[in-house]
C-alpha cells in the first residue's frame, strides 16, 4: 500500500471514531437520561482521544511528506486531501492527547450545565464550566499560533483563511446596512405574534416532513427529531439527521427550524459518498455550510411565491391556519422586529446578533472581556443595538448552546453564510433559467442541482473564498446582502 492510501484507510478509521462520537452527541442531546452525562463525558473524551492519537501518530507526518514529495496534480483527488491532511495534522499535533481528553470532558460537563442554567435563567450555575472552556480555548489558541489575534487560530477551525481582520470592514460594511434598514422597517411593526394560533406538535410534524421531502431531503438516509437547540449532524455517509424544537401557539418556530437544518442536510447528502472520512467528501467550511441552511430557510422559505405555492398544504396540515389567507401569512413571517432570541430573528435582524456575539467572543478570546462579567456587557450591548432591554438571562447571554460546546470561532460563520447565500442566490437566478418559476411551482430540484454541481460535489478542495468565487464570480461580499434585504423589504 503506497503512503496515500495509508493515509485514506488511517483517516477513514478515524472518521469511524469521530462519526461514533457524533452518535453518541447526538443521542445526549435528544435521548441521553440525566444521570447518564458524566459517563457520556467519558466515552466522548476516550473516543476524541483515540481520534487524537491516530491522527497525530508519527507514520503520519512520514506519509504525508512521502505523498508532498510525489507532487499530485493540482486537479487531482489527492492534492486537496493531502493540501487538507497536512493542514489539519500540523495543527492536530499541536495538541497534548491530555488537553484533547480535558476539553471534550469539558465540553461534555458544560452542555449539561448550559442546559440547567438556560432553563433556569440563571448564568451563574454555568459561569464556572466557561470559565474552563475558554480557558482552554485560549490555550488551544496559544498551542495553535497566531499572527495577530488569538481568534484567528479558533475560527481557522471553521472557516478556513478568515481573520478578525478581514471580517471586521465587511461586518462593518454590513452593520451599518442593517441599522438603518431596521430602524426605517420595523418602525410600523406591530407588537404580538401575527400568526399565532393552536398548531398541535403533530400536525407541525407532517408538515414539516412535507417541506422538507419536497425540498429535496432524503429520509432514507436521515430523521427528523426534538431538542433544545434545533442542529444538523451527519452520522455516516448515509444518515445525516436533522432536529428542531415546537411551539404549539407558533409553527414558524419548527418549519424554519427544519427548513434551515434541511439545507444542512442536504448539503452533506450532496457531498460524495465515497469519498467519506477524507477531505473531499467534507464541506468546505461552516460558512459554506450555513449558506445552504440561510439560502432555503429565508430565500425560498420566507419568499411571497413559497406561501402562495404551500398555503392549501399548509392548512390541511395545520387547520387553525385557515384564518390567515396567504398575504397575511406572508407578512407574518416577513415581519421585522428586534428580538430576543437569534434562532427566532427574522431575517434583517438576524446578523445583528450575530454581530454582537462575534464582538463578544473576541473580547473574551482577547482577554478583554471576563467571563463573570458577559451578562452585564450582553444586556447593555443587546440594549443598545435593539433598542430592547433583555428580560433574563435565558433569552440573553445563555440561548446559544455552542460556548458550552466549545466552539469559540464559531458565530461569524453564520453571517458568512448569509452573505453567501445572497451571492449564491444571485449568480442562481441569472444561471438557470426559470428559476423563479419553479420555486413558484413548488419545483426545487433545479435550484438543488445547480448547487449539487456548484458547491456540494467539491467537498474541501477549494477554500471558502475561492469556491466562492468559482461559484458566483467573486469572493464573499456584503453587498449582495444588503442589496437583498433592501429590494425584499421595499427599501432603496
Amino acid at each position: 500500500m503506497d503512503p496515500y492510501q495509508k493515509l485514506v484507510e488511517r483517516f477513514k478509521e478515524v472518521q469511524l471514531l469521530r462519526s461514533t462520537s457524533a452518535i453518541l452527541e447526538w443521542d445526549e442531546q435528544t435521548y441521553l437520561p440525566k444521570k447518564a452525562v458524566h459517563y457520556r463525558a467519558d466515552q466522548l473524551s476516550y473516543l476524541a482521544s483515540k481520534a487524537h492519537l491516530l491522527s497525530t501518530a508519527s507514520e503520519v507526518g512520514d506519509w504525508l511528506t512521502a505523498c508532498e514529495r510525489a507532487g499530485y496534480a493540482e486537479d487531482s483527488d489527492e492534492a486537496p486531501n493531502v493540501y487538507h491532511w497536512r493542514h489539519d495534522y500540523d495543527l492536530a499535533t499541536k495538541l497534548p492527547v491530555t488537553f484533547v481528553e480535558e476539553f471534550e470532558r469539558t465540553a461534555a460537563l458544560a452542555r449539561e450545565a448550559w442546559k440547567e442554567a438556560r432553563q433556569a435563567a440563571n448564568f451563574a450555575g454555568f459561569q464556572p464550566h466557561l470559565e474552563k472552556v475558554i480557558d482552554l480555548s485560549k490555550q488551544k489558541a496559544d498551542l495553535f499560533g497566531y499572527k495577530a489575534s488569538p481568534y484567528d487560530a479558533l475560527m481557522d477551525q471553521f472557516e478556513p483563511g478568515a481573520t478578525v481582520s478581514y471580517l471586521k470592514p465587511i461586518f462593518a460594511e454590513l452593520k451599518s446596512a442593517l441599522v438603518d434598514l431596521v430602524q426605517a422597517i420595523s418602525s410600523g411593526t406591530p407588537d404580538g405574534e401575527p400568526l399565532a394560533g393552536n398548531y398541535p406538535i403533530a400536525e407541525q410534524q407532517t408538515f414539516n416532513r412535507q417541506i422538507a421531502t419536497a425540498l429535496g431531503y432524503d429520509f432514507d438516509g436521515g430523521r427528523i427529531d426534538t431538542t433544545t437547540h434545533p442542529f444538523a449532524t451527519s452520522l455516516g455517509p448515509n444518515d445525516q439527521r436533522i432536529t428542531t424544537r415546537y411551539d404549539e401557539t407558533l409553527f414558524q418556530m419548527s418549519l424554519y427550524g427544519i427548513m434551515h437544518e434541511t439545507g444542512h442536510g442536504l448539503y452533506e447528502q450532496g457531498l460524495p459518498k465515497e469519498a467519506f472520512g477524507t477531505p473531499l467528501g467534507s464541506a468546505a467550511s461552516l460558512g459554506i455550510h450555513e449558506s445552504q441552511s440561510r439560502l432555503w430557510e429565508n430565500h425560498v422559505g420566507r419568499s411571497a411565491s413559497f406561501w402562495d405555492r404551500w398555503h392549501t398544504d399548509a392548512v390541511r396540515c395545520l387547520p387553525d391556519l385557515h384564518r390567515f389567507d396567504p398575504g397575511t401569512v406572508i407578512r407574518g413571517v416577513q415581519q421585522v422586529r428586534p428580538s430576543f432570541i437569534r434562532v427566532e430573528a427574522d431575517e434583517v435582524t438576524y446578523d445583528l446578533h450575530i454581530l454582537l456575539r462575534f464582538e463578544i467572543e473576541v473580547g473574551l478570546i482577547e482577554g478583554k472581556i471576563a467571563v463573570r462579567d458577559l451578562p452585564a456587557i450582553w444586556n447593555e450591548r443587546f440594549a443598545a443595538l435593539f433598542g430592547i432591554k433583555v428580560p433574563n438571562d435565558r433569552v440573553g447571554v445563555l440561548q446559544d448552546i455552542h460556548w458550552s460546546l466549545g466552539a469559540l470561532g464559531y458565530f461569524p460563520t453564520y453571517t458568512l453564510g448569509n452573505l453567501n447565500a445572497a451571492q449564491l442566490m444571485n449568480r442562481a437566478s441569472s444561471d438557470i433559467a426559470g428559476l423563479n418559476d419553479s420555486l413558484a411551482g413548488g419545483e426545487y430540484r433545479p435550484l438543488l442541482d445547480w448547487l449539487r454541481n456548484k458547491i456540494h460535489r467539491h467537498g474541501r478542495r477549494y477554500l471558502p473564498n475561492d469556491l466562492m468565487a468559482r461559484a458566483t464570480g467573486a469572493p464573499t461580499q456584503a453587498k449582495y446582502r444588503i442589496e437583498y434585504l433592501r429590494e425584499k423589504y421595499g427599501r432603496s
